[in-house]
């Protein structure tokens, strides 16, 4: 009797401890102690002269993305953190531009990896080239970060050697010669805040859904960031994208709110 009392109590602690385990979890984003933090983001450079797809590859199964920047200052601190680290880094940009084997040019259509659009750019000045830094008639398509010395085809004034300028680079000479020395990953950990995680509605009627975006990382709510709106059930209710649902007949469904990788749901009853 004592056995089974003490096994039972094993148990319920076992439970105990599993339930209270955060969200913000290492299964979900293993992102290092020492992980810079700036505005709400993590940051970690990883060493290794990886190709760029591969290292996209290793962010994403830690459950963030190869950076992306959106300004000069997010950028200037990155550069920072990372300087004595190692340089040139890949970053999360590349070119998705169609390559005409035939005439051997690539057209510029440069994309984050992130699905963003590349507002913020900081080419060396004879970057992009689309060829290889060292061997030529190579067509790159990736983005590192470096000093301009190190991301530049021709020769620099000695202030602007220093500083730091994405050059493209291609990916199999960079892994052989150990040109790349390594990668930054990102993360951007959101939750959304509901008002009512339940509602209840007459048939016909209307509800409208208020919440907030906040970033985990710094607690603070996400300026203008939006949530896309998807119902399991639209024959028992329908939701618009601005969040207003609408109750169709009895029954009960649920309304999910995602943004990027954070979701929740709404319970909603239509009577």
């Amino acid at each position: 009797m004592k056995k089974s009392l003490v096994g039972a109590v094993v148990l319920l602690l076992m439970l105990v401890l599993v339930t209270a385990t955060p969200v913000f979890a290492e299964t979900e984003y293993e992102i290092p102690e020492d992980a810079m933090q700036y505005n709400g983001h993590f940051y970690y450079y990883y060493e290794g002269s990886l190709t760029w797809e591969d290292a996209k590859a290793e962010c994403e199964k830690l459950g963030g993305h190869l950076v992306t920047f959106s300004d000069k200052y997010e950028e200037d601190i990155v550069w920072k953190y990372i300087e004595d680290k190692g340089s040139p880094a890949w970053i999360g940009v590349y070119n998705a531009g169609f390559y005409d084997k035939i005439y051997q040019t690539m057209e510029n259509n440069w994309k984050t990896v992130t699905g963003e659009k590349l507002k913020y750019k900081n080419w060396e000045s004879s970057q992009p080239d689309h060829q290889s830094h060292f061997v030529q008639n190579t067509y790159d398509k990736y983005v590192a970060i470096g000093k301009g010395s190190e991301v530049s085809a021709g020769h620099m004034e000695e202030d602007d050697a220093k500083t730091p300028a994405w050059g493209d680079f291609d990916n199999e000479y960079c892994v052989q010669s150990g040109t790349i020395k390594g990668y930054i990953c990102e993360w951007d950990i959101y939750e959304i805040k509901v008002e009512d995680t339940s509602i209840t509605l007459k048939k016909g009627k209307k509800a409208t859904i208020t919440y907030r975006i906040n970033d985990k990382a710094g607690h603070t709510q996400v300026k203008d960031a939006v949530a896309t709106f998807k119902s399991s059930k639209k024959k028992v209710a329908k939701v618009t994208q601005n969040g207003t649902i609408k109750a169709v007949k009895k029954g009960k469904c649920s309304i999910t709110l995602t943004y990027k990788n954070a979701s929740v749901k709404i319970k909603v009853t239509v009577k």
